[in-house]
């Protein structure tokens, strides 16, 4: 175990390069609009004198691969700046302010929104896909497959649209403007949490319902499943112990995976919601063109990824007995 985890760690190091490689590609080179014309306007874009002193101000002049070294924190090691080596993500190009020092403050609601988006994408769909496959071709069956199928179809942003609209309408309800944190009002913070964390585990819940469904069947038709029964064991114990237990491989692939997604994906519930997290920073970044803040926040959902795929891995031994790391 302890080599396959040092093997990939070991791998990740030029998966990190090649991500911060294509970061910087991206938004230095291939995108069309540039953070200098946003800042010196349609009338300085003719002074060539007022570009290249704010190109010098903002660490944005001289050669790509140099730009590039003093965003990784490279030159560091000849005196240079302090970059992504270091723990350093720069300053943001409009405010000023340490982008790290922005994410210490909103990187905690971001994940703990995220965190309760995967809570209810577990909790709602792996009972429902159970009790499916345990109803097989009946109408309690169809009818949790069509509400699955309906999941995965709409939008979650569109049920948060649509939540908030016919809320004020028929019920003179919207959500709460100022936010909370869990120190200050715990019961105001799980009522600002609570409706946009739920909606953001709907939609991967109709995939999974139909996942869960379809491996607990498979799980159901073999023979250790018929050799439990025939030992006398309850069905309680041969469901949960034996097939649930073999069936969540694949889910716990489909969950670890997702999680960087749902809290890379909770930006629009955060604009939404008025939440202060990270989407709501990468947002006005993106409209900014703050590149320090685009390339922190990519960076970190990057590396947020490739650990949960590595937990994924690991996971696989714990669920599954006859799964060895050699």
């Amino acid at each position: 175990m302890q080599k396959y985890v040092a093997q990939r760690l070991l791998l990740t190091i030029p998966t990190i390069v090649m991500v911060t490689i294509l970061i910087f590609l991206l938004l230095r080179v291939f995108l069309p609009a540039s953070v200098i014309d946003l800042i010196i306007g349609e009338y300085g874009r003719n002074d060539p004198e007022l570009r290249a002193a704010l190109e010098k101000q903002l660490g944005l002049s001289g050669q790509l691969y140099n730009q590039y070294f003093d965003w990784i924190g490279v030159s560091w090691f000849w005196g240079g700046p302090t970059g992504l080596l270091q723990g350093n993500l720069g300053e943001s190009l409009h405010s000023g302010r340490p982008v790290l020092g922005e994410l210490k403050r909103r990187m905690p609601v971001s994940f703990e929104l995220g965190l309760w988006g995967q809570f209810w994408a577990v909790v709602i769909p792996v009972p429902l896909g159970v009790f499916a496959a345990l109803r097989q071709d009946k109408f309690a069956d169809y009818g949790l497959r069509s509400v699955a199928i309906m999941l995965a179809a709409v939008p979650g942003f569109w049920i948060a649209v649509l939540v908030i609209t016919f809320g004020s309408i028929w019920f003179n309800w919207a959500p709460p403007i100022n936010f909370r944190t869990l120190t200050e009002d715990p019961i105001a913070h799980l009522k600002i949490m609570f409706l946009p964390a739920l909606i953001i585990g709907l939609q991967p819940s109709g995939g999974l319902i139909r996942l869960v469904r379809t491996q607990m069947l498979e799980v159901l038709r073999q023979d250790y499943i018929r050799t439990a029964h025939a030992k006398g064991l309850s069905q309680t114990t041969v469901l949960y112990k034996h097939a649930l237990r073999n069936a969540l491989i694949p889910i716990v692939t489909v969950i670890g995976i997702g999680l960087p997604q749902i809290v890379a994906g909770t930006v629009i519930f955060e604009q939404i919601f008025i939440i202060p997290g990270m989407g709501r920073y990468l947002v006005d970044a993106v409209t900014n063109l703050d590149y320090p803040v685009i390339e922190g926040l990519t960076f970190i959902f990057a590396v947020l990824l490739m650990v949960s795929v590595l937990l994924v891995d690991i996971s696989y031994a714990f669920l599954d007995p006859r799964i060895r790391f050699n």
